[in-house]
């Protein structure tokens, strides 16, 4: 910029009262609106006229009132523009304070909490120390009813429904796996299908989970019959009694923190079982807080590194 040019602009309270009397149409009313006597506000606008050299108001006190000369319209059209840019870093700076010491609410299935949770909430810590966190763990159709309600500022789990209610984040694919102890005798398969489960014992998430349902649709289809020792609306001890060897069960996604000697993870070849889709969604009725966008984004990294 011309450094001439910054000195003569550079009078923010002139600019202001300017713009002020141009929104409200006389230098009385904008004088009422900022509580600024009528007289400070023409002495500031006549400063920078004369900084300026050039009229920006034909003051003209008949029926039309106070006009704004060509100059006054050029000024004016790039001060709107200047107080929109203003207007939307004090939005991003709210966003920056926000994510400096803000707190988020998650609504979380049980699955991810125990498992790709803490890594996502340990990275935000990382990037800022002061947010804090709430966790909310839920099945989904709960976790939709809390992001409506506004218990939650974001859900982060399995098969959300594809309504307008809900606006996705980020969103992931997962495989679906057998999961086995490591002394069963699937354990060191590659991959299977449903005909080889056939008549197994069978540890069953409970019909509160969706993958109970899922898993009861394509069990119909394929006329598998299995032996259903236990079920549970806990994955935690879902997985538990399949390590202990009570039976084996069918997940979305390989847990991050399994190792080899405790579960074994066998691709499963079926098509009628559907990809689980892990979301990160906020409620489309409210503005995500700027916490919540950049849970999503530390999800999405995890997302793309995700050995499946």
């Amino acid at each position: 910029m011309d450094e001439r040019t910054v000195p003569r602009l550079a009078r923010l309270t002139a600019l202001r009262y300017f713009f002020e009397v141009v929104q409200y149409g006389s230098f009385r009313k904008a004088a009422d609106e900022i509580h600024v006597a009528a007289s400070a506000i023409n002495r500031q606008i006549s400063l920078l006229e004369a900084h300026l050299d050039t009229k920006l108001f034909d003051r003209d006190r008949g029926p039309t009132g106070l006009r704004l000369t060509e100059a006054g319209r050029i000024l004016h059209y790039r001060l709107c523009s200047v107080m929109n840019e203003l207007a939307i870093a004090g939005d991003e700076i709210s966003e920056l304070k926000g994510l400096q010491r803000g707190h988020l609410r998650i609504g979380v299935n049980e699955v991810i909490a125990m498992d790709l949770l803490p890594d996502v909430i340990a990275e935000l810590h990382s990037r800022y120390p002061n947010l804090t966190f709430k966790t909310i763990v839920e099945n989904t159709p709960e976790i939709v009813k809390r992001l409506h309600d506004g218990d939650v500022d974001i859900g982060f789990g399995y098969n959300f429904p594809s309504i307008k209610e809900l606006n996705f984040l980020s969103v992931m694919q997962r495989k679906t796996y057998l999961i086995t102890s490591p002394s069963h005798s699937l354990a060191r398969r590659k991959q299977v299908r449903l005909k080889d489960i056939d008549g197994a014992d069978f540890i069953l998430p409970d019909r509160s989970l969706a993958l109970r349902r899922m898993l009861d649709d394509a069990f119909a289809a394929t006329d598998l019959k299995i032996n259903p020792i236990m079920e549970t609306n806990s994955f935690t001890f879902l997985r538990t009694m399949v390590q202990a060897g009570l039976g084996v069960s069918i997940v979305t996604g390989r847990f991050i923190r399994n190792s080899p000697q405790r579960l074994a993870f066998i691709d499963l070849k079926e098509d009628v079982i559907k990809f689980g889709v892990l979301s990160c969604c906020s409620s489309a009725g409210r503005t995500p807080v700027a916490a919540a966008a950049a849970f999503a984004e530390v999800a999405k990294t995890y997302f793309s590194t995700m050995d499946e």
